[in-house]
C-alpha cells in the first residue's frame, strides 16, 4: 500500500464532529467499510463501499469476508484486522488440503469387502398388548362432561320440550 494511500486511509478513520462517515477498516480485496455516526441513532450505520462496480447480479456472499459480514451486521463490535483476515484465508488452506489428502487416501483405499446376510434379521413383536383388537374395544359407562349422562347407542334423545335431560 503507498504512503499516499495509508495517510488518505487514516485521515478517513479520524472520528472527528463534521463527519458523518468514518472509515472502520478495509480487506483484502481492497473494499472499506464505514460507520455512519447518527446522533439520535440507538446504534450506528454501517455500510462497505466496493472497490469495483459490480451489479447486484454479480454479487455473491463470497464477495465480503465471513467476519465484515459479522461486523456489518452488529454480530461482532469490533471491526476485523488485516492479520486476523489473513489467518482465515490460511486456515481455509489448510482445510482444503486436508480435504485433497482425505480424498486421496479414500480414492486409494481398497473398498472392505461386503458379504451378504445369510438371512435378513425378522423381528418378533412382543408387546403386551398383542392379542388388542379396537374393535372389541368399548368405553366404558360413565357420567360424561359437564353432568351429561351418557345413554345407549339404541336410546333415542330426550325430547327437549318434554324437559329430559
Amino acid at each position: 500500500m503507498g504512503i499516499v494511500r495509508l495517510a488518505y486511509m487514516r485521515w478517513r478513520a479520524l472520528r472527528l464532529p463534521w463527519r458523518r462517515d468514518v472509515l472502520a477498516g478495509t480487506d483484502l480485496g481492497g473494499n472499506m467499510y464505514f460507520e455512519q455516526l447518527a446522533r439520535r441513532a440507538r446504534r450506528p450505520r454501517r455500510h462497505v463501499l466496493y472497490r469495483k462496480d459490480i451489479s447486484l447480479s454479480e454479487y455473491s456472499d463470497r464477495t465480503i469476508p465471513v467476519q465484515w459480514q459479522a461486523w456489518l451486521r452488529h454480530t461482532r463490535t469490533q471491526a476485523p484486522t488485516l492479520e486476523e483476515l489473513i489467518q482465515d484465508i490460511q486456515r481455509q488452506e489448510r482445510i482444503a488440503a486436508s480435504v485433497e489428502r482425505l480424498a486421496e487416501r479414500g480414492a486409494r483405499a481398497p473398498e472392505p469387502a461386503q458379504e451378504p446376510d445369510p438371512q435378513p434379521q425378522q423381528f418378533q413383536k412382543s408387546a403386551p398388548g398383542e392379542g388388542f383388537q379396537p374393535e372389541s374395544w368399548e368405553p366404558a359407562p360413565g357420567p360424561r362432561a359437564r353432568g351429561q349422562h351418557s345413554r345407549a347407542p339404541d336410546q333415542e334423545p330426550a325430547d327437549p320440550a318434554a324437559g329430559g335431560g
